[in-house]
Parts: C-alpha cells; sequence; structure tokens
C-alpha cells in the first residue's frame, strides 16, 4: 500500500512516536496530499462508492485504488477514488452514492 512520490522528504531513523517522526510523518502527509488531490479513509472512500469499507481494502490490495500508510493509518487518494468511481461498470454492480 505504501507508495512514495518525489520530492517527499527522506524517511529518517526515528523511534516512531518520537516528535522527530511525527514531523516527517505529517510533511509526508502533507506531500501525498497535495499530489493525490487530497488523502481520505478508507470508510469515507467507501461512503463515496457505496460499498463497504472491506470492499474498499480489497480494491486497494488488488491495485485498483492507491493507498498510503502514514503515522500508522491507512488513507485513499482521491484522486483515484474519484477516477475509479467514473469507470463504466455496467456490467457490475454500479458505484455511486454520492453524485459525481
Amino acid at each position: 500500500m505504501e507508495t512514495e512520490l518525489p520530492g517527499m522528504p527522506e524517511p529518517i531513523a526515528a523511534k516512531p512516536g518520537s516528535n522527530a517522526w511525527k514531523v516527517v510523518e505529517f510533511r509526508r502527509f502533507q506531500a501525498l496530499s497535495a499530489e493525490e488531490g487530497g488523502l481520505t479513509s478508507p470508510r469515507i472512500a467507501a461512503f463515496v462508492l457505496g460499498v463497504s469499507s472491506q470492499r474498499i481494502h480489497q480494491l486497494l490490495d488488488a491495485g485498483h485504488l492507491r493507498g498510503f500508510k502514514v503515522m500508522g493509518k491507512n488513507y485513499v487518494s482521491c484522486d483515484g477514488l474519484l477516477a475509479f468511481r467514473k469507470l463504466d461498470r455496467s456490467s457490475g454492480y454500479r458505484y455511486g452514492a454520492v453524485p459525481a
């Protein structure tokens, strides 16, 4: 799930939970959020697509959605989520609890 982007701060050998680690992780979150059009939780992604959180994790594992782990929490790319939502899925379940 972890994807790094150019220009992101290099990981440091700081103990998770330390102040230095928190600052670097927060900067990673900012950089990822800017690059991905925002980051959201799997629960909100599930609401947007009208599916369960478990289905979101399946889509992440299958590579259909871009996901990131920051500060020990999972996040979904907003740009990727909206792009996936726009796919023609007429042969299967129609995603779209929230209008585009």
